[in-house]
């Protein structure tokens, strides 16, 4: 579909544009919180190696997983760029048919017992689609929502967190209830397919409330404008400085994802006891990200996060090591939720208006999808894998407590560095 047939502006209510930008984020992070809840099962299906090497099988798994990562920057240079120069609708309508497709690709992917090392790659390419809308899905949808009102960015641009934390409450359920109601095998031979399946089924519908929503009211378009080459060209310490401050962020949100996986797998719960933690934890990521982000609109945004970031970094190994002397269901519900109310709620929900203050509108979408993009590359998808491979290395189930800690650090040193880089609000910009 060509999106620029589109008209540039519809005269819609805000109310639409704010709810079809916010479900966009939820679609993401309905197909990457499904991905992680069913690693295990993926290692087996699509990445199967000898018993002996059972652990690479997971690596594998989470290999493909984090590799969307890669495609992320591509995807937020490309997509920011094309949001900034023809408008935030536009890239956001592209960015969820294409991440539509990715999920596509995995819900209909056969086995690797049916197409060999095929399905492998098979997997690796939805992640890849998957990777490349999302890292411009981000940028934009942020820019969109934190341009709806400057006064009151923090709080327009975290209802995308509270949208994520309700695709991650229902992935979580719809994978709990799968383990229900079917058996290990049935779930492993198709069952596995059913939450992806309506994944796939949601995009059309968030692609035509897009198409319904008006444009953003900062959006100004600019002859000869190119976004990317600025940003790249004359703004580059400030993109480094916004993808290293969401560091902790993208790492706890992650470590959240694959919380399930070390329960099972290390501390011996079943699959139904260890998703219990993540549908408690996210349904508190409805509700407190507004909250948090309403309170950095009030005060001052920045020494929030750096106080959410020090304490956040300086439990998490405590955390661990409670959970993993008394692994049960309701230290593992506490320290999840402990974690998302601090780190992703506390801390995360502020990024992107952050964010937002940080890059003119004229290169909103793509300064921030890049910074974005850059930090979920560094600090993001590949922490399931990278803390599989601490696990394995020193054998040590608190090395995910020690990986949280060990980022806030320079998370917290960007955050104050970040004063330097704050824009002035715009002309005809309330603040």
């Amino acid at each position: 579909m060509d999106t620029s047939t589109l008209p540039a502006v519809r005269t819609q209510p805000s109310w639409l544009a704010i709810t079809a930008t916010a479900l966009g984020s939820a679609l993401e992070w309905y197909d990457l919180m499904l991905y992680g809840l069913f690693a295990v099962t993926f290692s087996h299906l699509f990445f199967p190696v000898a018993d002996r090497h059972s652990s690479l099988s997971l690596i594998a798994s989470f290999g493909s997983f984090g590799i969307a990562m890669v495609a992320r920057p591509l995807g937020a240079a490309w997509l920011g760029s094309y949001a900034d120069r023809n408008g935030r609708r536009r890239g956001l309508v592209l960015s969820t048919m294409l991440m539509t497709l990715g999920t596509a690709l995995l819900a209909l992917m056969p086995s690797y017992a049916t197409l060999g090392p095929v399905a492998s790659v098979g997997i690796v390419l939805s992640r890849l689609t998957q990777g490349f809308a999302a890292g411009g899905e981000f940028g934009t949808a942020a820019a969109m929502l934190s341009e709806r009102n400057p006064a009151r960015r923090g709080l327009y641009s975290s209802l995308q967190w509270s949208a994520s934390g309700i695709s991650i409450t229902l992935a979580s359920f719809l994978a709990w209830l799968l383990h229900q109601v079917y058996s290990d095998a049935q779930i492993q031979a198709w069952a596995w397919r059913l939450p992806f399946l309506l994944g796939m089924a949601l995009g059309p519908a968030i692609t035509w409330l897009r198409l319904r929503a008006d444009e953003s009211p900062e959006f100004v378009r600019h002859e000869s404008h190119l976004p990317l080459r600025e940003i790249l060209f004359t703004e580059k310490r400030k993109v480094v400085t916004a993808a290293v401050l969401m560091g902790l962020g993208a790492a706890g949100s992650y470590i959240n994802v694959y919380m399930p996986t070390l329960e099972m797998t290390l501390l011996h719960m079943k699959a139904s006891q260890a998703m219990i933690g993540t549908i408690v934890s996210s349904i508190l990521t409805i509700i407190f990200p507004p909250l948090c982000a309403l309170l950095g609109d009030l005060v001052d945004r920045r020494r929030l996060m750096m106080t959410c970031a020090a304490v956040g970094g300086g439990i998490a190994v405590p955390l661990f090591m409670l959970l993993v002397h008394s692994p049960s269901v309701v230290i593992g519900i506490l320290v999840q939720s402990i974690l998302s109310v601090i780190i992703y709620c506390g801390y995360y929900a502020n990024v992107p208006a952050l964010f937002a203050e940080m890059f003119q509108s004229r290169n909103r979408s793509s300064g921030i999808a890049v910074s974005y993009a850059l930090g979920q590359l560094v600090f993001g998808g590949f922490t399931p894998m990278i803390v599989t491979i601490l696990i394995d290395r020193f054998h040590s189930s608190i090395m995910p407590g020690i990986y949280l800690a060990i980022v806030a650090i320079p998370s917290i040193l960007c955050v104050f560095l970040s004063r330097k880089f704050i824009v002035r609000p715009e002309p005809g910009c309330k603040k």
